[in-house]
């Protein structure tokens, strides 16, 4: 990764996400959960600036920033217009499994605990979780066995 700039991974193939940004309400309290986070999820580089701060991979990157005062009050709801989910991949079911036991320890807000979700493919295994602003989080399994 270019540690000039804001560190962001050059694009060299189509068909990934390569970047996404999230308005936070408390940037200081979002900074330490994604903190955490990130770096579990393989998003070791950081890119802090005031109010601003991004989690890099080589595949690409999630920033948060401060949300503008007009928008203090607002809430996330999954079902609005917009943002509904992130999901993260996981390597394994072992590691769904680790993150989750981590979640719980840290005082994170499960919505589903790691469970198979055959609906959605063979194999699928996942928790979901909500940051800080009630942003659903989804960390993912999925053998490459699935069909």
């Amino acid at each position: 990764m270019d540690a000039s700039g804001c560190g962001c991974p050059p694009t060299v193939a189509p068909g990934q996400v390569h970047h996404v940004f999230l308005n936070v309400r408390d940037f200081a309290r979002a900074r330490a959960f994604y903190g955490r986070l990130m770096p579990r999820l393989g998003y070791a580089g950081v890119s802090d600036h005031p109010g601003v701060c991004g989690f890099l991979s080589p595949a690409g990157s999630l920033w948060i920033k401060q949300a503008g005062p007009a928008f203090a009050g607002d809430t996330f709801h999954k079902d609005r217009v917009g943002l509904c989910e992130i999901a993260f991949a996981a390597a394994s079911r072992a590691d769904v499994d680790a993150l989750h036991g981590e979640l719980v320890a840290a005082g994170v807000t499960i919505l589903d605990p790691p469970r198979e979700y055959p609906e959605y493919v063979q194999g699928y295994y996942a928790v979901f979780f909500a940051d800080p602003d009630g942003i659903k989080l989804e960390v993912v399994h999925i053998p490459a066995t699935a069909s």
